[in-house]
């Protein structure tokens, strides 16, 4: 049971490889109805919040205006996510050298290996979307990509600090 528990450690990064290489197969015109209607719910949901009392074409024209944002804060969101979930099985699969690793140990072993799977994933992504029509893969989305993996790694650095802590503290 064990040993089925740490092969289910990797099923979160599976499925979000799945996610994220199925939002990049989309051709151009559907992820760009998709990210527009994604821009549909948030702008409505601020109008019922806020009562803005936007016409129809205010409305098309603002959900237009911030395509570009929720686009690229899916992408930090998704690589964020996929960080988080390569970073579990590596700590599963990989024996800590002491209960207390040093700091220098967790990064090498744990968040170094997920940071650079994730920007991998990420290059890998991009140069896929380069075969989809209608899409183009970009260095900079690579770099957007980088900066949810790298807000991930730092979460996690902090988490375990955090937790340090708290074991010398005791």
């Amino acid at each position: 049971m064990k040993q089925f528990l740490r092969y289910l450690s990797a099923m979160p990064a599976i499925i979000m490889l799945l996610l994220i290489f199925g939002f990049s197969a989309q051709d151009g015109p559907s992820s760009g109805s998709l990210s527009y209607r994604v821009c549909c719910i948030l702008l409505s949901f601020a109008d019922r919040i806020f009562h803005l009392g936007l016409s129809a074409p205010t409305f098309a024209a603002h959900a237009e205006s911030m395509q570009f944002f929720v686009r690229k804060t899916a992408h930090v969101t998704e690589y964020f996510l996929l960080t988080l979930s390569m970073f579990l099985p590596l700590r599963v699969w990989i024996p800590r050298n002491t209960p207390s690793e040093s700091r220098n140990s967790f990064l090498l072993r744990y968040l170094l290996p997920a940071f650079l799977l994730s920007v991998l994933c990420a290059a890998a992504d991009e140069f896929h979307q380069s075969f989809v029509p209608g899409r183009c893969g970009t260095p900079t989305d690579v770099l957007v990509d980088s900066i949810g993996v790298t807000v991930a790694c730092i979460l996690l650095l902090l988490c375990r600090h955090r937790i340090q802590k708290k074991v010398h503290q005791e």
